[in-house]
């Protein structure tokens, strides 16, 4: 079986023309949000293998949780110029190269391209219950194809996001 983990960025700052949207930061909701996603994945599912990770300051900043709690993984992340508001093929592109070596996968960037490549691989009996992928949302999808063969296949097993957790 192979997983593949798709992260939206948290809750970022507004954009505006004044600021660079590459160096958007995340707001302080969005820090905790990232936060809880990062505890809940450690503590009810394997690490990822990989991580590919768009270089952008909303997502490295969600991303530093989960690398602080398991410092092994910084290791294996990788932060790609290319996945910065990437389109599909070049997400496909990406997972084609990471999947070629790993069976478990991370990805974590920006909308819209996120939000399709979770609709083009999950089966259609989940899309009642995927309705888009909000920031600071975690999507995990599990198959027992390949990687590439997965297409309109994949079993999606959580949609996780981290505004409906909290720590107790």
């Amino acid at each position: 079986m192979q997983r593949l983990m798709i992260w939206r960025h948290a809750k970022a700052v507004q954009w505006s023309p004044e600021r660079n949207d590459f160096s958007r930061a995340l707001q302080p909701v969005g820090t905790q949000h990232a936060q809880w996603v990062a505890e809940w994945l450690l503590q009810n599912l394997a690490a990822p293998e990989q991580i590919l990770c768009s270089p952008s300051q909303r997502t490295r900043e969600p991303l530093a949780p989960l690398l602080s709690l398991c410092p092994p993984l910084a290791a294996v992340t990788r932060f790609i110029p290319q996945l910065y508001l990437a389109p599909g093929d070049i997400l496909e592109s990406c997972l084609d190269a990471a999947f070629a070596e790993s069976g478990s996968v991370m990805i974590v960037g920006h909308n819209p391209g996120l939000e399709r490549l979770v609709r083009e691989v999950i089966h259609q009996r989940h899309y009642d219950e995927y309705q888009g992928l909000p920031t600071g949302t975690l999507a995990v999808i599990d198959f027992t194809l390949d990687w590439p063969e997965i297409r309109g296949r994949g079993q999606l097993s959580h949609l996780i996001r981290g505004k409906n957790l909290s720590v107790d």
